[in-house]
């Protein structure tokens, strides 16, 4: 393992209470304390996925995995906020032309701007607003939401499709995929919507914001689907390999907590008056064993997708679709998996555990909420199971 993958779990673990606090106070604010955000700054974990020539300090894949599944272990507001503006530091930085990379990343080759700070970027890649070309850039209108940690990021990122431009005609030979382009603005040029008022990851402050014609110049976007131009190998992952670290990893980190906490409840905790607690029933070492086995088994998974897709990069080559595919299915089916175990073991908490105050009602809501991220829809198991037809008739031809 790396000295910086060390230093960094080293780092979280000694801020641990502190973060758990936090964690706490996230949930009635809705997003990330502001001490903690100064504490992950501190710890340079917004920038695990920044290149390394715009002051940042990336983390191959699975070391990145780690740091991230040990944060979420601690507490899950934090180590999504961690998450999402690594990667979305991570876009910025490795795909924007040089000029718009600089003009984020600041003039000083540390990548800090003019107050000293290095900067923080929040939003999505989902194609909510469009934009019109003009001279130098565009003039881009739109909303989009879930744009987790935007309360203390800097600038906000999105993507649009070209004015008028809706998807083509297969019949023309075209794709039928019309061209995204993703963009940056400052956070003070967009409405930001406190709109977050949610079941789940309630403290990751995953607000809406919009535009409305603002002009985004040119060299603040890059079309969806290029290659990275600066960064290296981890940029040569391509997408969707680049960002499927981020989400699977919190899951583990977030069901292990899970798996403590209910062995810690039920120690002390019995269904029936006078009756035998629910650690000493055969039922529940049952389901520790098989909760334990599945969380190791999906951490597999994702673990041994994500390393061939490495290997590629590492070579020179990015992964090719059989491979991104493999990464997005293992990805989906490790938060899957890890939302059974989750939902299993609530269920031998009794009604206590319905209580706000108990860590796995959060537990339960927060894996619920992320099983619903975009990049874990079951729609991607559809498109490998045709690449799976399709390759086996090829085999046949």
């Amino acid at each position: 393992m790396s000295e910086l993958r060390d230093e960094l779990i080293a780092g979280i673990r000694a801020n641990r209470e502190k973060f758990e606090s936090a964690g706490d106070r996230a949930e009635e604010l809705r997003t990330l304390p502001h001490d903690a955000v100064g504490i992950l700054r501190s710890l340079g974990l917004f920038w695990l996925k920044t290149p390394p020539e715009l002051g940042g300090t990336p983390l191959p894949p699975l070391e990145f995995s780690d740091v991230i599944e040990e944060l979420a272990y601690v507490d899950t507001s934090t180590a999504w906020a961690a998450m999402i503006g690594a990667g979305c530091n991570g876009l910025a930085g490795g795909w924007l032309p040089e000029e718009g990379a600089r003009q984020i990343f600041g003039p000083g080759s540390d990548g800090t701007g003019a107050d000293g700070l290095r900067p923080v970027a929040a939003g999505q890649l989902a194609p909510r607003g469009t934009g019109h070309p003009v001279r130098g850039g565009y003039l881009v209108s739109g909303r989009w939401g879930f744009s987790s940690g935007i309360v203390h990021a800097d600038w906000v990122l999105g993507a649009f499709r070209l004015d008028g431009d809706g998807p083509a005609s297969a019949e023309d030979g075209d794709t039928g995929i019309s061209r995204m382009v993703v963009f940056l603005v400052p956070k003070a040029q967009a409405e930001v919507i406190d709109n977050w008022h949610v079941a789940g990851l309630q403290g990751t402050g995953s607000l809406d914001f919009s535009v409305d014609g603002t002009f985004v110049p040119a060299e603040l976007t890059y079309d969806l689907g290029s290659p990275a131009v600066r960064g290296g190998d981890l940029f040569r992952l391509g997408m969707p390999a680049f960002v499927s670290n981020e989400v699977p990893p919190l899951a583990i980190g977030l069901a292990r907590r899970a798996l403590d906490d209910m062995t810690e409840l039920a120690t002390h905790t019995a269904r029936f008056p006078s009756g035998p607690t629910v650690s000493e029933r055969a039922v529940f070492h049952k389901e520790l064993g098989r909760a334990d086995t599945k969380i190791r088994a999906a951490r597999a998974v994702h673990r041994e997708a994500m390393g061939l897709a490495w290997e590629e990069a590492v070579s020179g080559k990015v992964p090719g679709e059989e491979v991104q595919l493999a990464v997005t299915t293992a990805s989906i089916y490790t938060v899957e998996t890890c939302t059974d175990v989750v939902s299993d073991l609530f269920r031998y908490g009794g009604g206590r555990v319905l209580a706000l105050g108990n860590p796995m009602q959060r537990h339960l809501r927060n894996i619920l909420a992320a099983r619903q991220h975009l990049a874990l829809s079951e729609e991607h198991y559809e498109t490998a199971g045709r690449f799976i037809l399709q390759s086996a008739k090829s085999r046949r031809a």
